[in-house]
């Protein structure tokens, strides 16, 4: 079981990861306010259990171009 901190953790780092990914020309694919808005999407239920499995880079991975 993961505890509150250690899901708002991952939550962040999921956010920093989305707004920290580029297109081929340098430019943000998301600003922050929006991928806030698509994170928000997912409940901690939700992010728990994707965390044994996917790194906070392959969360926003998915979630930007899935």
């Amino acid at each position: 079981m993961f505890s509150q901190q250690e899901i708002d953790n991952y939550r962040a780092a999921v956010l920093a990861a989305m707004i920290a990914k580029e297109d081929a020309d340098g430019q943000k694919i998301m600003e922050e306010t929006e991928a806030k808005s698509l994170l928000q999407g997912f409940t901690d239920d939700e992010l728990i259990d994707g965390m044994p499995f996917n790194t906070p880079e392959e969360m926003a991975d998915m979630l930007l171009f899935d």
